[in-house]
C-alpha cells in the first residue's frame, strides 16, 4: 500500500464519533512488499481502538477478505480499501442503518474522490469502474439477483454474518473463485464484492445503498491515464464472465458476427478515448467466453486424447 494514505485511512478510523469500545479493526496484510509493520497500528492503539494486523500470504482480494472475516464474530463486518477513509459518523451510521430493518443483509454509501484530485473530463463517465460512486441523495434498497445501483462496492461496505460465511463456502468450494478481485498492483480481475453481496438473494435479505455514509477514494493519479482505464475495463469485462461461472450460470459462447461486429466499432471509435475504453469491456468479456468454450472443449474432450503422453 502507499504508506502515506493507508495512514489517512486508520487516522479517519479513529477520528469516529462511535465510542472506541464498540469497534475492533484488523489491517490484513496482504504480501505487502515491504511487510507493514504493527507500529502503523499505533495511532488506533493510543485511541483505545482495538486492532490487530493479520497477514495473509496468498495474494487477491478474496483470500485478504476471507482472512479478515475469520477473524471476526459480530454480525457486522465493514470492509475498508487501503485508500478508501470514511468520514467521521460513518461507523456511527452504519451501526444505525444496521439497526433499522432486519432484512437488511449488506449496504454501503458514496464513495467520493478527494478535493485535490481533479479526473480529464473524458474520463468521468468511467469513474464508476475506478469504485467513484455516488447514486443521489435518496436510499436505494432492494432484493434482486442481478447488478443495480442497491449493491454496494466492497470499499465501504457493510456485510452480514451469512453472507460472510456464505462468501467462505463459495471460496473453500471452489478455489479458482479466488481468481475474483484484485491481485497486488498488476492483477485487475473484480466482482469478488458481487460475489459476496448476491449471498444477500439467496437468504432473502436487501442490498442498499445508503447516502448518509460517505468516504473519500484515494485513487492513485495513474488510474486516471487512457491505458490504464483501457486494460482495467478489458478485465472488468472478463470479470462479468468469471462471476458468472462462479455463481453457476451458463455463458453464451461467442459468436463470429460478435467478433466482426468488435472489429468494426473498435475501428470507428480509434479517436475517441473514452469509447475505446468502453469497447474494451466488450474484448474482455468476448475474451472470456472463448476462454470458457475452450476449458469446457478440454473437458469433454475424449479420454484417449486427455491421456496422451502419459
Amino acid at each position: 500500500p502507499r504508506l502515506p494514505v493507508l495512514r489517512l485511512v486508520l487516522g479517519a478510523l479513529v477520528r469516529q464519533t462511535l465510542p472506541a469500545d464498540q469497534f475492533c479493526v484488523w489491517l490484513v496484510d496482504n504480501s505487502s512488499v515491504p511487510p507493514l509493520n504493527v507500529r502503523e497500528l499505533a495511532p488506533l492503539h493510543r485511541a483505545g481502538i482495538q486492532a490487530e494486523l493479520v497477514r495473509e500470504p496468498r495474494l487477491g482480494l478474496p483470500p485478504a477478505r476471507v482472512a479478515g472475516i475469520e477473524h471476526t464474530s459480530s454480525e457486522w463486518v465493514l470492509f475498508l480499501d487501503d485508500d478508501t477513509a470514511v468520514a467521521p459518523d460513518y461507523l456511527a451510521r452504519a451501526v444505525e442503518i444496521a439497526g433499522s430493518d432486519r432484512l437488511l443483509g449488506c449496504f454501503g454509501g458514496k464513495l467520493l474522490l478527494p478535493a485535490t484530485l481533479r479526473p480529464p473530463r473524458w474520463t468521468r463517465s468511467l469513474l464508476p469502474w475506478l469504485a467513484i460512486r455516488d447514486c443521489g441523495d435518496a436510499p436505494i434498497t432492494h432484493a434482486a439477483d442481478h447488478w443495480g445501483d442497491w449493491e454496494p462496492p466492497g470499499a465501504g461496505a457493510v456485510v452480514r454474518r451469512p453472507l460472510l460465511e456464505l462468501f467462505i463456502q463459495q471460496i473453500r468450494e471452489d478455489p479458482s473463485r479466488t481468481r475474483l478481485g484484485r491481485a497486488g498492483s498488476s492483477g485487475l480481475l473484480s466482482a469478488e464484492d458481487s460475489l459476496m453481496m448476491r449471498g444477500a438473494h439467496k437468504f432473502g435479505l436487501l442490498c442498499s445503498y445508503q447516502p448518509r455514509l460517505q468516504l473519500v477514494h484515494y485513487i492513485a493519479p495513474h488510474r486516471l491515464r487512457f491505458g490504464y482505464l483501457c486494460r482495467l475495463l478489458f478485465h472488468h469485462g472478463r470479470s462479468h464472465v468469471l462471476l458468472a461461472r462462479a455463481r453457476g450460470q451458463p455463458v453464451a459462447p461467442p459468436q463470429r458476427h460478435e467478433l466482426r461486429r468488435l472489429v468494426r466499432r473498435t475501428i470507428t471509435r480509434l479517436p475517441r478515448r473514452r469509447k475505446l475504453c468502453e469497447i474494451a469491456w466488450r474484448w474482455g468479456e468476448f475474451y472470456e467466453r472463448r476462454q470458457a468454450v475452450i476449458g469446457h472443449d478440454r473437458q469433454v474432450a475424449p479420454a484417449s486424447l486427455q491421456c496422451v503422453g502419459h
